[in-house]
């Protein structure tokens, strides 16, 4: 049953199932080739929306049930941001960070040499030996940035 999603995307589900003794099915392929091809962050409804152009049927609960498949199997990675999650690709993609727009959600990947000497450097002086980290910065983007902000509403005389 051959998908359009990458092959090696392909063949690490397909271990993944056979070794959990599950089924593969269209929904799960389908799920998969859209994610592949999304290449981003993606929220349960992000994928849902780009799924069900292809297959109405598809539910949120089995996107998100899959997602969580992608996640056992080495596939996805699960970033919470606030309330809500978002899923990204793992598979041969090199360590980054993050920029998260608190405003409109938007995320921004980025790479730095200096942060991550600077991590080993403080790690080493206190003895301790990484293993895996994820850096989130949150604040607003350009866009929302120029926007003014909106400041809570004083309850008026006449709500009292």
């Amino acid at each position: 049953m051959p998908t359009p999603a990458g092959r090696e995307e392909q063949q690490v589900l397909t271990a993944y199932l056979t070794r959990n003794r599950l089924k593969r099915s269209a929904q799960r392929e389908a799920i998969l080739d859209a994610f592949v091809k999304a290449g981003h962050h993606v929220s349960v409804e992000d994928l849902l929306e780009i799924v069900r152009r292809r297959q109405p049927d598809v539910g949120r609960t089995t996107i998100y049930r899959t997602l969580k498949l992608f996640k056992e199997a080495g596939l996805a990675s699960e970033l919470l941001f606030g309330s809500e999650a978002r899923f990204e690709p793992v598979w041969n993609r090199d360590h980054h960070d993050h920029f998260v727009c608190v405003a409109c959600g938007k995320i921004f990947e980025f790479r730095s040499v200096e942060i991550e000497r600077l991590q080993e450097e403080i790690a080493t002086g206190i003895g301790f030996a990484i293993e895996g980290h994820r850096h989130h910065i949150f604040g607003r983007c350009r866009r929302c940035a120029a926007r003014p902000r909106r400041e809570p509403r004083a309850p008026s005389a006449a709500r009292r």
